[in-house]
């Protein structure tokens, strides 16, 4: 029996068999030195098997027979196996080749393993970086999937780059409001200054997947205390945009520079970043892979059931998923000069074109291969027109000013609903009115005055 000094956190039948171990290898060193030489070896033998519960050398049982040490063929280690209240074998190494120093550890192997059964808890333990690395996979496969490309892309990222370097060997439910603490400050250090909003929505989001994940798959429970990641951060700058004036500008400017260059894939360049600004200025869909990605298949003529008036729609798949938007009408000439400088297409006219959807890319070379980004001939372009900075800010135009000049018009001078707007360019009324909070006022000055 145990006396009431006995420590809580102590066993009692742990104590007792390795007291019963002790003495019984007393036994034999005090009676074995009597023996003849030759059962020597004999005696020690018998006598340690019968301090053992079980007389199979490889095969110990502890707790009543609920905790089981084994060895597996061709391995030294002692494995451990127990059953919890689901009345199901539980198996995991000791780790330990010395018997005692194994049936210890699979003492409190067991010990923990019922402690965290109470708690409603799986009874193993799961390291960050082995949950994130399930969770990438997932990831993965639904980027295959068309799911979210750019979101899980991000995701991704933020995971392989911050998350894991610092999280990877940190248990789950070790991972407190203090461990992110520090990490935010580590995470600060490595980036060199203090992240934006976006940036922290982005990181926050990725660590709650990894975590989702890990619930789901009972990896840890529900009710498990896990401090999350800030998402407050320094506000981001609007981008700039474009006046209308500056639009009527850069387009006529383009009608001289798009038949420059000095080479020939500059040339190329400059007439497919043409038509490429056309359609984003007609369209407001995300310049890069959104835009890119479109083939001729990808456009179509609809026409409206109650005007009978037509109108070009742009099927497009991005960074929330896929869409159909609607044009302006100024989108027609930008695929017709695309339409006459395509090899395959060039003799046929816009409308058999549409008709037979062409498994071709929009935007492609003369050879039939694809810009990798209009970025470079831009900024060329914005330097050369004069219009690479913004009046009003300071700031750099980029092709995500296109994007931002086709909002701000919509809704300052086509009077846009924010509702119709958002389903347009892809996005949340929510993101549109804290970008455009100032505009939304504007366009209700007829009704505010």
């Amino acid at each position: 029996m145990c006396s009431a000094s006995t420590p809580q956190n102590i066993d009692c039948s742990d104590v007792y068999e390795e007291i019963t171990l002790v003495r019984m290898h007393s036994k034999v060193k005090k009676y074995s030195s009597a023996l003849p030489q030759h059962s020597h070896q004999s005696f020690i033998n018998n006598s340690v098997r019968t301090a053992l519960p079980n007389t199979h050398p490889n095969l110990v049982h502890l707790r009543d027979g609920e905790v089981v040490l084994y060895k597996r063929p061709n391995s030294k280690v002692w494995q451990a196996r127990f059953k919890l209240y689901d009345r199901q074998w539980h198996s995991v190494s000791t780790r330990h080749y010395n018997l005692d120093y194994a049936m210890r550890v699979a003492g409190e192997i067991y010990d923990e393993a019922r402690f965290r059964e109470r708690l409603g808890l799986t009874h193993t333990r799961r390291k960050f970086e082995q949950v994130a690395r399930a969770c990438i996979t997932e990831l993965e496969t639904e980027r295959e999937a068309g799911i979210k490309v750019m979101t899980n892309r991000d995701y991704i990222r933020a995971i392989n780059k911050y998350l894991i370097p610092f999280f990877g060997n940190r248990f789950l439910e070790n991972i407190d409001s203090e461990c992110v603490r520090e990490y935010e400050q580590w995470r600060n250090k490595q980036m060199g200054k203090v992240p934006l909003s976006s940036t922290l929505m982005n990181h926050a989001s990725a660590f709650n997947r990894v975590i989702d994940y890990a619930t789901q798959h009972g990896w840890i429970s529900q009710q498990t205390p896990i401090a999350r990641l800030t998402r407050k951060g320094q506000k981001g700058k609007a981008r700039p945009a474009f006046t209308r004036e500056e639009i009527t500008y850069l387009l006529e400017f383009l009608k001289d520079y798009s038949t420059g260059g000095h080479s020939k894939v500059a040339k190329e360049m400059r007439l497919l970043s043409r038509d490429y600004i056309v359609l984003l200025l007609a369209t407001g869909m995300r310049c890069g892979k959104e835009s890119l990605n479109i083939k001729w298949k990808h456009v179509e003529w609809y026409t409206d059931a109650n005007t009978q008036k037509r109108y070009i729609r742009i099927w497009v798949s991005g960074k929330t998923g896929a869409r159909y938007l609607i044009a302006k009408h100024v989108a027609e000439q930008a695929l017709e000069r695309l339409r006459s400088r395509d090899v395959v297409l060039k003799d046929k006219s816009l409308d058999e074109v549409l008709s037979e959807q062409h498994d071709i890319p929009l935007l492609r070379f003369k050879d039939g291969t694809q810009p990798k980004s209009f970025h470079t001939t831009f900024i060329w372009l914005m330097k050369a027109s004069g219009l690479l900075k913004d009046k009003a800010t300071g700031q750099n135009r980029t092709l995500y000013s296109l994007r931002h000049t086709y909002a701000t018009l919509a809704m300052t001078d086509s009077n846009t609903d924010i509702h119709t707007l958002a389903k347009q360019m892809g996005t949340s009324v929510g993101m549109i009115e804290r970008h455009y909070s100032k505009l939304t006022a504007t366009m209700a000055a007829d009704r505010l005055a």
